[in-house]
């Protein structure tokens, strides 16, 4: 049986090379395609942010609070809003 499956191999080699070779091509492309994606929507929010709306800009911070923990703790909102994203100035 696995002589059958090698000599299958052999006779299809040019079809499976074709077909490996595929499936890395877009492999690659896919992941540059993800990487530029992100790398835009970080251009997008530092041209944002140096245009003329840019003191007006608001953040919003959301996150969840255990019940009956009191109100929410604004020193970490204060601390993490003072210092600027990674890639923004």
């Amino acid at each position: 049986m696995t002589g059958f499956v090698f000599l299958r191999v052999r006779a299809h080699r040019l079809l499976l090379a074709a077909a490996l070779l595929s499936v890395l091509l877009t492999t690659s492309v896919l992941a540059t395609l993800a990487a530029f994606s992100g790398a835009i929507g970080d251009a997008a929010l530092q041209a944002g942010l140096r245009g003329r709306s840019a003191a007006a800009a608001s953040l919003l911070v959301g996150g969840q609070v255990p019940p009956g923990s009191g109100p929410v703790p604004t020193p970490p909102c204060a601390t993490g809003c003072g210092r600027p994203s990674t890639g923004c100035r």
